[in-house]
């Protein structure tokens, strides 16, 4: 009952902010492709951003979802008066002197142009999907959010999505979600168009499932397999027939799913692999380390050596000394790039998590920033990621100051994404609820992230 009153005071304080919405036109829903490729971490990275505009929408039938965008229209722009109230009183004074000596067209724009406005810059939201979705997934959300005056931008996760899951499980799929995230803000903040209409200092961050603990890596936390090895000593365990999970309902299983086989098995090997990952990181760190070291020892011994030489050739031969370098002058190969050790991203400031997963291999004490906001959302329906343990252990040791909990009920992680027809790689998981229940998922969902993130001013 009282979650069912805290989303009726969502509900209501988001409609009171969306009436209070400084830009009078209506916003309408942009969308655009950007994709890059990232030598250095050999990553392809390809975005789908929405985006204010006063362009009108069509339909488009993306993978298995139909949306309803203006594609590749002009970003919506607001002027900001408070910056530009000179550059404005300009503007009035060239179009009253034109209308005087009746200027073409033309000559009138280039005059304007002249004389450059400054435009409200919209907040960001970047939104990592879920393990076997799309960057299409979360469109109607996104659609919500752009018409109250956000740019939501969202990264398809390559080797982590319905096209392709070879990394699925592993930890190289958390830390390389972690980066694609980051790798997007650079993208819209390098890009020609965006980087005049984002608000840097508004960049807010919302997983799903996968994507939502990969959050945890950019706040500052660390993976470990350190608390797996005795977590799953305080819940039973209970029998699987044959150790095939989908011999029974999983509705009737009111117990961690993870510490049952074999679903534990796959975890496991996760645990393995996450050890094997860090074993690496270390050897390389080591190996940095090392190469400074010696780096450092030789340019010491090569000094000497160049120092002893430079004295005897200015004792021994005066008239060159002005032709002889002082050291240092010779500089040895440095080692290699170090490993990226750490995927903390300080230009997020607020994180949510919807039904966030394996959080129990994150170490949250390793993040450091305490004015960092969380935000997480359990989901009643969803079994692998249970509420009351999953995402309520995450909210329990982030701290009521650090963090709020929310629960959507009647929901599993694939009723927040959209609807999708379901014809060719998404079947099953577009039909774990009925449309009407989804629309009202969705709303809920975006209420609560409506009013945790910072808003279009």
């Amino acid at each position: 009952m009282r979650q069912i009153f805290s989303l009726l005071f969502l509900s209501v304080l988001a409609f009171c902010f969306a009436c209070s919405c400084e830009a009078k036109e209506e916003m309408h829903v942009g969308y655009r492709s950007i994709s890059t490729w990232n030598a250095r971490e050999n990553i392809r990275l390809d975005v789908g951003i929405w985006y204010p505009t006063r362009v009108e929408e069509r339909d488009y039938v993306m993978d298995e979802y139909h949306l309803f965008v203006a594609r590749n229209a002009p970003v919506f722009r607001v002027v900001d008066e408070k910056i530009s109230r000179e550059a404005l009183r300009k503007h009035d004074e060239i179009r009253a002197k034109a209308k005087r000596a009746e200027l073409p067209k033309k000559e009138l724009q280039a005059q304007l142009d002249a004389v450059p406005l400054t435009y409200k810059k919209f907040p960001l939201l970047i939104i990592s999907h879920a393990s076997g979705l799309t960057r299409y997934s979360y469109h109607t959300l996104a659609d919500l959010l752009v018409k109250q005056g956000y740019i939501v931008a969202v990264p398809m996760h390559s080797e982590d999505n319905a096209h392709n899951m070879r990394i699925f499980y592993s930890a190289k799929s958390f830390y390389q979600r972690a980066k694609q995230c980051s790798l997007a803000i650079d993208l819209l903040l390098q890009d020609k168009t965006f980087s005049q209409f984002v608000d840097s200092t508004k960049v807010s961050y919302m997983g799903f499932g996968s994507g939502g603990a990969s959050g945890l890596l950019l706040a500052g936390a660390e993976l470990t397999a350190e608390r797996w090895q005795t977590y799953c000593d305080e819940y039973e365990n209970t029998d699987v027939e044959n150790n095939n999970l989908w011999a029974f309902d999983i509705t009737n299983l009111k117990t961690n799913l993870f510490c049952q086989e074999p679903v534990k098995t796959q975890v496991e090997q996760f645990s393995v692999g996450l050890q094997r990952s860090i074993e690496i990181n270390n050897q390389e760190q080591a190996f940095f380390d090392n190469a400074f070291v010696s780096k450092d020892e030789l340019l010491e011994k090569v000094h000497k050596i160049l120092e002893f030489h430079v004295r005897w050739s200015k004792r021994n031969n005066p008239g060159l000394s002005a032709y002889v370098y002082e050291p240092p002058f010779l500089v040895p190969y440095l080692p290699p790039l170090q490993t990226q050790s750490t995927y903390t991203d300080t230009r997020f400031k607020n994180f949510i998590f919807v039904s966030p997963a394996l959080t129990m291999f994150f170490d949250i004490k390793k993040i450091q920033n305490a004015s960092l906001k969380f935000c997480i959302i359990g989901l009643e329906h969803d079994y692998f990621n249970v509420p009351d343990i999953q995402p309520r252990d995450l909210y329990e040791q982030l701290g009521k100051d650090m963090a709020k909990y929310y629960l959507l009920e009647d929901a599993d992680l694939w009723a927040t994404q959209a609807p999708c027809y379901g014809i060719n790689i998404l079947v099953e998981i577009c039909k774990s609820v009925s449309d009407s229940e989804r629309e009202q998922i969705l709303k809920k969902l975006f209420n609560i992230a409506y009013t945790f993130i910072p808003h279009f001013e």
